[in-house]
C-alpha cells in the first residue's frame, strides 16, 4: 500500500464522521420537534384523566389561576353588559357596578380550593364516573376539536354533554415553566342566532301581460 492510499482513509474516516454527526442532529431535532408537538395532547389527556379521578391536586397544577380568572370575567361581564366600546370615555354606573359584583364574584369561587365545585358543577360526577369505552372515547373524540394557533399556543374545543345547542367549552394552553398549562376557558354559551333582514318597501305587483 502506497503512502498515498494511506492518507485516503484519515479523510474518508473523517468524512464519514461528520455525516454521523448530522444524522444525529437531524434525528435529535425530528424527536424533539416530535415530543414538542405531543406534549399538549398528553397534557390534555392528564387533564381528563385528573377529572375522571377526581383528582383536584393534579388538575390545580395544570391551572393557570390569574389568567383563567381573566378570562372568564372577560366573559362573563360580556354577556351581561356587552363588550366596552372604544368611545366611551367614562361606563356608566350600572356597568362598572356589574363590572366590579362579577369580578369580586369570581375571585371568591375561581380559586384552587374551590376547584373540585367548579369541575362538578361544569361536568356532573355521573358523567365524569361513566365508564370510558372503546365506543365513548370515539364519540368524545369525534366532540374534540384541537389545534395550534401559534407554536406556543394549543388550543381545544368540546362540545359538552347537554350543552349540545351551546358553543364548545374552548381551553387554551400556553407554555409556562416549561410546562403546558390552561391559559384562559371559555364556557358553553348560547349560540347566536342569525339576524332576519326585512324590508319596509312595496311588495312588487305581478307584471299581467294584456
Amino acid at each position: 500500500m502506497s503512502y498515498l492510499s494511506r492518507m485516503e482513509i484519515p479523510s474518508g474516516l473523517s468524512s464519514l464522521r461528520r455525516q454521523q454527526a448530522r444524522w444525529v442532529c437531524a434525528g435529535t431535532l425530528a424527536a424533539a420537534t416530535s415530543l414538542y408537538a405531543a406534549s399538549p395532547f398528553f397534557t390534555l389527556w392528564s387533564i381528563t384523566s385528573a377529572i375522571r379521578a377526581h383528582d383536584m391536586g393534579s388538575l390545580n397544577t395544570t391551572l393557570k389561576w390569574d389568567t383563567v380568572r381573566s378570562s372568564l370575567k372577560n366573559q362573563v361581564v360580556d354577556g351581561l353588559i356587552g363588550p366596552t366600546h372604544a368611545d366611551d370615555e367614562l361606563p356608566e354606573f350600572g356597568s362598572s357596578f356589574a363590572s366590579s359584583a362579577v369580578s369580586n364574584a369570581i375571585d371568591e369561587e375561581v380559586r384552587p380550593d374551590r376547584l373540585g365545585n367548579l369541575v362538578d358543577h361544569l361536568m356532573p360526577h355521573e358523567q365524569v364516573a361513566a365508564p370510558m369505552g372503546v365506543p365513548a372515547m370515539v364519540g368524545m373524540l369525534g366532540r374534540v376539536h384541537m389545534h395550534f394557533t401559534h407554536p406556543g399556543v394549543f388550543e381545544a374545543s368540546v362540545i359538552m354533554p347537554g350543552h349540545e345547542n351551546e358553543t364548545p367549552l374552548r381551553l387554551q394552553m400556553r407554555i409556562h415553566g416549561f410546562q403546558w398549562k390552561i391559559h384562559s376557558v371559555g364556557l358553553p354559551a348560547p349560540r347566536q342566532q342569525p339576524l332576519i333582514e326585512a324590508s319596509a318597501g312595496p311588495v312588487p305587483q305581478r307584471v299581467t301581460q294584456p
